[in-house]
């Protein structure tokens, strides 16, 4: 998936992690993790607080199940333990095709969803 780089802070990074860029992000979308092995996190968040570090506890699951194989994606599909799924907008949502149904993008019911919220926990 190519991006382009815009205008976001760079000045975040968790000692031997991912860098964390501040960046405006679609919807209600609060942090994405990319497979580049950044992370973006929407500006309102405060990366200080329990809330900001559990956001970034989850996003980095998502880095390291791309670092394993096990998770990959781009506009059009999500791999998921070597398994494609198709992404799709219906009635204006972004939804994924995934192995337990179709879900929104960032739904619980995805595996890899459920994984990184267990990581928010730990």
């Amino acid at each position: 998936m190519a991006f382009k780089l815009g205008r976001e802070r760079r000045d975040y990074k968790i000692p031997g992690k991912s860098k964390i860029f501040k960046k405006q992000l679609d919807g209600d979308t609060l942090a994405e993790a990319n497979m580049d092995g950044s992370i973006y996190v929407d500006p309102s968040i405060n990366l200080n607080s329990k809330f900001g570090r559990r956001v970034i506890k989850h996003e980095q699951k998502h880095l390291e199940q791309i670092e394993e194989g096990r998770a990959g994606y781009n506009d059009n599909v999500v791999m998921w333990e070597g398994k494609l799924y198709m992404r799709r907008k219906i009635d204006g949502e972004d939804v994924i095709d995934g192995p337990s149904g179709r879900w929104p993008e960032g739904h619980k019911n995805h595996p890899w969803e459920a994984e990184a919220i267990q990581a928010e926990k730990e």
